[in-house]
């Protein structure tokens, strides 16, 4: 990984607060990781809702980031979730992938998978790409 993107990873306090792992970031990918753990629950016992968004964000957020040259940014617009069944234990991975993108406006699929490799949730993330000024 790009030594700008690990700085940008460690940056992220609030994932980091949530014990989320950036795994692997380059263009338009990313794939991030969270082992559940008490505090990621809901009174259920499983994977909080937040939780799981916060997953699915960091990996859109990396993938988006890695297109831009130092000096860009890459910012949500809007992030849309399903959550398709609860994370129950272990580790929870989240992949973000570009799917189309055109001029400031790019758009990423995220998939948050179980160990079993079951998707638990989808999300549909639209970014805005602040490109640095030449």
């Amino acid at each position: 990984m790009r030594d700008d993107l690990e700085a940008f990873a460690r940056a992220n306090a609030f994932a980091q607060l949530c014990g989320i792992e950036v795994v692997e970031a380059r263009p338009g990918h990313a794939v991030t990781r969270m082992t559940l753990e008490d505090r990621h629950r809901n009174p259920f016992g499983t994977a909080s809702a937040g939780a799981v968004f916060m997953l699915a964000e960091t990996a859109f957020g990396m993938a988006i980031n890695a297109e831009m040259a130092p000096g860009g940014q890459g910012v949500a617009v809007n992030l849309a979730i399903s959550y398709l069944r609860p994370g129950v234990e272990g580790v929870l991975t989240a992949t973000a992938r570009r799917s189309a993108s055109g001029g400031p406006l790019a758009s990423y699929e995220v998939e948050v998978r179980n160990e079993e490799g079951e998707v638990i949730a989808h999300a549909q993330a639209m970014g805005f790409c602040k490109r640095p000024k030449s």
